[in-house]
């Protein structure tokens, strides 16, 4: 009865009748996978009403593979169509964990839905058989809805798309020879080999024309004198979408394709953009012919307009942000060769370095500067002024095409951040070292900094310097910890969403703030502690992975709630484009599917998970003080 009176349409229901229904009810168990109705079996006898546990509804797809349509938890209806419709079961339905559900007689269901209006009206709402039958006729042709070049990209292998062969020749091939061999083919380059069989360098056509003919180096030297390496490669096993984002961030067009090694054949830019239609190759292209702000500004549209074109793919939420990270790459290299054209060449070495979102490769359509500069401690006065004119060049040309500057001046014209080598490595000693609390906040940002453009010697010797500070920082991890757990999941009790009371995002939720962000903050901790070094938050979970810990299977279940909630985050950001709303990382969960709220209420669940392990490891007696 207390079960009933606080689930639709029960809730409606007076109290004798509810006293009626309760006595026809059964409680049945379900143990962990099992199937509990079969699509196309006989129409069922009950109303299945779920009470502890959760259950999926799935079809298998013509194509053999199943599709999950929704899922339902305690609380949830489902076989009301089979039950109320006297027809076969649309769909399977399979306990997902161990599952308690109520069972009602369908003819006790029937008696109610005519009894009562405002059970039927709430029934036909959530369940009607014409659009049922038209949707799930639609998820069994979906492989028809998008293009088959637009699906290749990310269900094909590499090895399923090979263009050609790949050319080979020893390292002790001359040039001419190699050229004879490059010019009674149709390959554009060839791979030259070790004795092993291993690729260690590629001559293309062009590499003949600058470093031969204009050159008149003498056709009887080895091959291996002009050749380029390292040879950027991928596994046949991996999808296609490696060879473009190798080809995307390496400024290459050819990619070898290899399998445990052995070249198998090569992939070009051409054959990808054959594949796939419209390419990320084709804005990095964009943004190298640019000679202007104008003209980059035009690019960082197209830039932005790769969100749905790679999401209406099917590609994964890290996918798009890593491809939109290089393209971002290289739209700020072209902004500090404008930089360079305007002020001159730089006095002495320096790196310029992306943090935060930015430096994670994690950025959505709503993103920010958040960058910094390096450089080498030889500056003078005239260099280090030199640096401040330049960070403000680079900070107003983002600002012209779009990239509005942080709040928080995590920018490199802020003097602060736009400093000489041994400054930077004092900051990590000081932070590290002393851990105030305020000191740790803002240091956050900086450990997820990578190198974009420039000297990357200079970034590798403070990250030396910054990982033998973090051998011996216990009570800075402790902070650090404090700080990582402050934003809770919002999940209250009886898997209830915690949401905004009141103001302008009443009744929703902050998906980046208690949704991603926790999780960010969760892995970055575990993976400073651990000395991984990589910052993208799906790659530091993976190093995690792969050490085989105590943690591994929580690792697993960050990565699949992080990579469902960055999805959702970008389809959220996506709608409110396409209705003009102003961008933001609110959504509110009523306009979620059932499967999208059952998902969502498991990722924060596991992120709940890795904060408490975070407290387990790192609480001290100073959080008590940092709570007072």
């Amino acid at each position: 009865m207390a079960f009933l009176q606080n689930v639709p349409p029960f809730h409606f229901l007076s109290h004798e009748e509810l006293l009626r229904l309760t006595r026809q009810v059964c409680l049945e168990f379900f143990p962990k996978n099992t199937l509990i109705l079969n699509a196309g079996s006989p129409t069922s006898d009950s109303l299945y009403i779920v009470y502890k546990g959760a259950v999926k509804l799935s079809l298998d797809s013509r194509t053999g593979k199943e599709l999950i349509l929704d899922m339902r938890s305690e609380g949830e209806i489902f076989g009301l169509l089979s039950a109320v419709g006297k027809d076969v079961n649309r769909l399977d339905v399979t306990a997902l964990e161990d599952t308690l559900c109520y069972t009602f007689p369908a003819g006790e269901i029937q008696r109610l839905i005519s009894a009562h209006a405002e059970v039927a009206n709430y029934l036909l709402r959530t369940s009607v058989t014409r659009y049922m039958d038209r949707t799930l006729a639609e998820l069994r042709t979906q492989s028809t809805l998008l293009g088959e070049s637009e699906r290749q990209l990310y269900s094909l292998s590499s090895g399923e798309v090979l263009g050609a062969q790949a050319l080979l020749c020893a390292e002790d091939t001359t040039i001419q020879q190699a050229a004879k061999l490059l010019a009674g083919s149709k390959a554009r380059c060839v791979f030259v080999t070790d004795a092993c069989g291993t690729a260690v360098g590629i001559v293309t056509d062009r590499d003949f024309a600058e470093k031969v003919v204009a050159t008149r180096l003498p056709l009887d030297h080895k091959v291996s004198e002009i050749m380029s390496r390292p040879v950027i490669s991928v596994e046949a096993t991996e999808r296609v979408f490696h060879a473009l984002l190798a080809m995307v961030s390496c400024n290459i067009h050819h990619v070898l394709v290899v399998e445990e090694g052995i070249p198998a054949g090569v992939l070009t830019a051409h054959d990808l953009m054959v594949l796939q239609g419209k390419s990320p190759l084709n804005v990095a292209r964009h943004i190298e012919s640019q000679t202007n702000l104008e003209g980059l500004a035009g690019a960082q549209g197209r830039i932005s307009g790769l969100f749905p074109l790679l999401l209406r793919e099917g590609a994964k939420a890290s996918h798009v942000t890593r491809v939109v990270a290089e393209l971002n790459d290289r739209l700020i290299a072209k902004i500090l060769e404008f930089a360079h054209a305007e002020l001159g060449v730089a006095p002495v070495p320096y790196c310029w370095v992306a943090l935060g979102s930015e430096g994670r490769r994690e950025q959505t359509f709503k993103t920010d500067q958040d960058n910094a500069l390096i450089y080498a401690d030889d500056a003078d006065d005239a260099a280090r002024g030199y640096f401040r004119r330049f960070a403000a060049f680079v900070h107003d040309a983002l600002e012209k095409i779009g990239y509005p500057s942080c709040l928080g001046e995590y920018v490199a014209r802020n003097p602060r951040w736009c400093q000489p080598l041994r400054s930077w490595l004092g900051y990590f000693r000081t932070w590290i070292s002393e851990a105030r609390l305020h000191d740790v906040q803002d240091a956050l940002i900086l450990f997820d900094m990578r190198p974009v453009a420039g000297d990357v010697s200079l970034f590798d010797a403070l990250q030396a310097g910054r990982q033998e500070c973090l051998a011996d920082a216990g009570m800075f991890k402790s902070v650090l910890a404090y700080v990582s757990v402050g934003n809770k999941p919002p999940l209250g009790f009886f898997r209830s969403f915690v949401l905004e009371s009141s103001g302008e995002h009443k009744d929703q939720l902050d998906l980046k703030l208690v949704g991603t962000g926790p999780i960010v903050n969760a892995v970055r901790l575990l993976g400073l502690h651990a000395g991984v070094e990589l910052t993208n938050t799906l790659d530091r979970l993976a190093a995690l992975r792969a050490r085989q810990d105590e943690h591994e299977k929580l690792c697993e279940d960050l990565q699949e709630s992080f990579e469902f909630m960055s999805l959702l985050r970008l389809e959220c950001q996506l709608q409110q484009i396409r209705e003009n709303r102003p961008l933001s990382n609110y959504i509110a969960p009523d306009a979620l599917t059932h499967l999208q709220r059952s998902l969502l209420k498991e990722a924060f669940r596991a992120s709940a998970r890795a904060q408490s392990v975070i407290e387990d490891t790192f609480r001290t007696a100073i959080w008590t003080q940092l709570e007072h």
